[in-house]
């Protein structure tokens, strides 16, 4: 007998109390069974959330399927609701052992400086007397190291006069990349790189300096960079007008803690891969509003592919974009229930995961297909398989605000967008891509761990986005910076186009 039925027959045999008195306490008993409903729901959820982060901070990171232990293959017995039965098989094997060289680098590239460790010219004569004859040396390799210099270079500019006419000629000398700056090009290339793709903060570069012999303060550093990122900013222009001429966009964004104001901010990342035009934008904005895509891509027309976030909403609903979701993000949800769980892999979760590691293998099988036959491909194989899954999905009933319930959720919620890549081959099934541009900020971000305001972290964010780009376009970015910095007074004169010097078009034969 539960409680509830316990307190009726009680009342029952209090025949004194009124109808009106038994509505009350009824009333009660269900505010109370309500009450004990949700705060059970919220325990779990917080048990969940505890978990989920301990496994964040302490547990393995990798999403890898391997890593899970899953399982990924498809079958026909795959597509039955029951869960197929567990079987043992012992595999016996025996295999060579390869063994491997102690060294394995590369020094093909590296320059060479020969010294030859040769005998004497007494010690050439045998002992019998006979002049000794080469037949043959022994060559072993060093890798040396040669440490940086700085160096003074003095621009002397002679200078002549006509005693007659009483006028002054000299040669002029060659232009600093922006006005009252001590730095060469190359020096000034030298700090970026190391911030934006090494992800050395300035405070340290300015201490390597100073072992080095010359005090550099880190916020003349500062103001070097800054610098570079002014007089390039018509490179940025040029890199906006491409969502023009590009069809195919994947976007995203990352947060950034800001100093002034103090506030959390935004870095957000448009990636173009298409063949012809690939490249990387980011933009850094201080709100996650949906209006920043909005302003970005407002003359956009072509096929963009995100996360679920609401922010993308309204270019969801323009007919001129054709929207795509993310796997990965899917997946991702799938995985935080399996690791809550201890890693149980055999509920619902670990279902899924099964089912869509096999449209990742079908990926990985379809990977250097033309576009055509990849859309076939994808028709023939993931189709059913999509088809399997969010059957299975729907007839899950979970919690809403449990994990599981939340990976359920954006599931049906992005289902369109997350079966729309099977139609077009150009299309990857993530944005794993663009996840991987934002992984070097990422990464910095550790390090310097702040921007100081909205203004620098833009500038920032075109210096990022130009070594980014050239790392997509098989370019090398310290020889590129070098170039174009050279060529910012050009620029400025409007001698130059600045599209004609975005990594993606640029002649590489300039500068190599």
């Amino acid at each position: 007998m539960t409680n509830h039925e316990k307190i009726q027959k009680i009342i029952g045999t209090l025949s004194h109390i009124s109808d009106d008195n038994v509505e009350i306490f009824e009333s009660l008993l269900a505010d109370k069974d309500a009450t004990i409903f949700n705060l059970k729901n919220e325990i779990s959820w917080l048990k969940q959330q505890i978990k989920l982060g301990q496994q964040k901070r302490f547990g393995q990171s990798t999403e890898k399927s391997e890593s899970l232990q899953l399982p990924l293959i498809f079958n026909e017995e795959a597509e039955t609701d029951s869960a197929p039965e567990e079987s043992t098989e012992t595999i016996k094997y025996t295999r060579r052992k390869v063994k491997t060289r102690g060294r394995q680098l590369d020094t093909s590239k590296l320059l060479r400086e020969r010294h030859v460790h040769d005998l004497s010219e007494s010690e050439k004569i045998c002992v019998c007397g006979c002049q000794l004859e080469k037949i043959g040396e022994d060559i072993s390799e060093q890798i040396d190291h040669i440490r940086e210099q700085i160096k003074v270079i003095e621009h002397v500019q002679p200078k002549y006069t006509c005693r007659r006419c009483e006028t002054i000629k000299s040669e002029k000398k060659p232009e600093s990349p922006f006005p009252k700056c001590m730095a060469s090009a190359r020096l000034i290339t030298d700090v970026v790189i190391k911030k934006y793709e090494h992800h050395l903060p300035l405070y340290r570069q300015s201490k390597i300096f100073a072992g080095q012999g010359l005090a550099i303060p880190d916020n003349t550093l500062g103001n070097w960079v800054m610098g570079a990122a002014e007089v390039l900013s018509p490179l940025q222009d040029a890199l906006y007008q491409q969502f023009l001429n590009t069809r195919i966009i994947q976007a995203d964004e990352t947060p950034v803690t800001v100093l002034k104001p103090h506030k959390k901010g935004y870095l957000w990342a448009y990636h173009s891969y298409d063949p012809k035009n690939r490249f990387i934008l980011f933009e850094f904005n201080l709100s996650r509003e949906g209006g920043n895509p909005d302003r970005v891509l407002k003359n956009f027309n072509g096929l963009l592919q995100t996360d679920g976030y609401s922010g993308y909403n309204n270019l969801r609903k323009n007919p001129e974009v054709t929207h795509f979701g993310c796997w990965d993000h899917a997946r991702r949800k799938f995985i935080d229930v399996v690791k809550i769980n201890g890693n149980n892999k055999s509920g619902k979760a670990g279902e899924m995961l099964v089912h869509i590691g096999a449209l990742y293998q079908i990926e990985k099988d379809i990977k250097g297909f033309s576009v055509l036959d990849r859309a076939l491909a994808r028709q023939e194989k993931s189709k059913p398989l999509l088809d399997l899954i969010f059957r299975k999905i729907e007839k899950i009933h979970a919690p809403p605000q449990s994990a599981l319930g939340k990976a359920i959720t954006y599931c049906l919620n992005q289902k369109p967008y997350l079966c729309r890549y099977i139609n077009y081959g150009e299309i990857e099934i993530s944005n794993c891509w663009i996840e991987n541009q934002i992984r070097p900020f990422a990464v910095g971000r550790r390090n310097w761990l702040f921007v100081g305001n909205e203004k620098s972290a833009n500038k920032s964010a075109l210096l990022y986005s130009l070594i980014q780009t050239c790392k997509l376009n098989q370019v090398d970015p310290r020889q590129y910076l070098e170039y174009v910095l050279n060529q910012a007074h050009k620029i400025r004169r409007k001698e130059v186009e600045p599209t004609s010097l975005l990594p993606q078009f640029i002649n590489k034969s300039l500068f190599i």
